[in-house]
């Protein structure tokens, strides 16, 4: 769950971040951009398809590649929850 938990909060902040909520610049901002654009490269296909009504760039606004990531990892964060307690119960 921990795993899950650093996953979801790369991606939250990389969300505030598009959206000017925390400032962008500096190391951190780096940081969060790059592992957020590794994060979200499994679903960057998906949010490709609305990328011309939103903008991409980081700290450029709201970036539906990191919306579609962040409901992503949730859904398989779901399921590996739901297997692994199926296994408890065995």
């Amino acid at each position: 769950m921990l795993a899950f938990a650093v996953i979801q909060l790369v991606l939250v902040a990389r969300i505030l971040l598009d959206l000017g909520v925390v400032p962008g610049g500096g190391r951190l901002g780096d940081l969060i951009v790059t592992y957020s654009d590794i994060l979200a490269a499994p679903v960057q296909r998906a949010g490709s398809i609305f990328g011309g009504l939103f903008a991409t760039g980081a700290g450029t606004g709201l970036n539906v590649k990191m919306l579609v990531a962040l409901a992503g990892w949730s859904v398989v964060e779901g399921l590996i929850m739901r297997v692994v307690k199926k296994f408890d119960e065995v």
